[in-house]
């Protein structure tokens, strides 16, 4: 089991966590998909696996609030981080917030809309579960504008590129320290002009095509079915609330 005892670096994707409208259902669906157990604080949600932290799901306080998994980024210094996004075009949504000695938090969005959180940590690191079934996998940022997003996002988090595009579809890897630490992907031409630059959230599961399954039959949908890709056998679902997320499970035999 990959656990994490010391704060993530910078540019690491370090935490997840849903905002939805009904924290029971939310609880049934994970908690039987992933095996999650459940630490209730200040009307929250903290998901664990063997007791240690690997996401989070908090009550919507409205409409105006999405129901997505949000991905943040570790930063050593969260208020000279949102200073430095709204400097290069980017947008704050929820200003640098404290949560007692746990952390520091701020919601923000690139130039192109897509929206990630900033975490700062304090007693809490974050995920300290990665890399194992029901824990956080990879992260990627789906835009319109793959160059711009590689420029702003290597500009404010310090990552290395990596192109490894195929034909029809545009991919960089963003590294640190010469690993692949997530991604940026560039929307289908076939996608809607409507649908925004976004993050999208990949849990690591045992068997992808039994997940899946067990997606549908928790109420949520498959939407792509199990695939193999050269990193892992992938399928995209929502859960029973209609919130996209990734499945990432070993390739096929």
């Amino acid at each position: 089991m990959p656990i994490r005892y010391s704060p993530w670096p910078r540019g690491m994707p370090c935490w997840v966590d849903l905002m939805i409208s009904d924290l029971g259902k939310a609880k049934e669906f994970y908690g039987q998909l992933f095996g999650w157990e459940f630490e209730h604080r200040a009307g929250r949600l903290r998901c664990t696996i063997g007791g240690r932290e690997v996401s989070g799901i908090g009550e919507r306080t409205g409409p105006e609030t999405a129901a997505v998994w949000t991905t943040y980024l570790a930063v050593p210094d969260l208020d000279v981080t949102v200073r430095a996004i709204a400097g290069a075009g980017g947008r704050i949504f929820r200003p640098a917030t404290g949560v007692g000695d746990d952390c520091r938090f701020a919601v923000v969005a690139d130039p192109s809309g897509a929206v990630f959180g900033l975490w700062q940590a304090g007693a809490r690191i974050g995920a300290q579960v990665t890399d194992e079934p029901g824990a956080l996998v990879w992260n990627e940022c789906f835009t319109a504008n793959r160059t711009a997003a590689e420029a702003f996002y290597t500009g404010i988090f310090g990552y290395g590129a990596a192109d490894l595009s195929a034909p029809g579809f545009g991919y960089t890897a963003l590294t640190l320290g010469g690993e692949a630490v997530g991604g940026l992907a560039e929307l289908p031409a076939d996608v809607p002009g409507e649908v925004p630059a976004h993050w999208v959230t990949y849990f690591a599961v045992a068997d992808a095509d039994e997940s899946a399954e067990l997606v549908a039959e928790l109420g949520g949908t498959v939407q792509n079915p199990p695939s193999d890709s050269p990193d892992g056998r992938l399928a995209a679902v929502t859960d029973n609330q209609g919130v996209p997320f990734c499945l990432v499970g070993p390739r096929r035999p």
